[in-house]
């Protein structure tokens, strides 16, 4: 972390996308769950194994990268950025499962995101 010229603290860009990349990396194991439910309910074994070990890998990962996010940021920071996950999970579901984006879904995911912008940005 940097500081300014106001003296507050500044998180590098390098930071800031690793911990985007980290929060996509978590949001990618819903669907990796979500396909291995899949499979479980048409009693596919070995898909249901295969996505499940998936999961667990990607959620390894995502708990070391998240403990670098952390070394390189300020944990109420880090950790209202994950808001962001609702965003991803919501288009992983259009994209993936053929769900719907409701005007409800989108309100909501627009109010989530004008409070990660809320808690992350400095008010004097």
């Amino acid at each position: 972390m940097k500081e300014n010229e106001k003296g507050k603290s500044s998180i590098s860009l390098r930071a800031f996308l690793l911990l985007h990349g980290t929060l996509l990396l978590y949001a990618v194991v819903t669907v990796l769950t979500k396909l291995a439910s899949g499979y479980l309910s048409r009693a596919d074994w070995l898909m249901t194994a295969v996505m499940l070990v998936c999961s667990v890998a990607a959620l390894g990962a995502y708990s070391i990268l998240w403990q670098q996010v952390l070394k390189r940021m300020p944990l109420s920071f880090a950790y209202s950025n994950k808001g962001v996950c609702t965003l991803w999970t919501c288009l992983f579901g259009v994209l993936f499962f053929g769900e719907s984006l409701t005007l409800g879904k989108a309100a909501g995911i627009l109010v989530v995101l004008l409070g990660v912008w809320l808690v992350v940005t400095d008010h004097d």
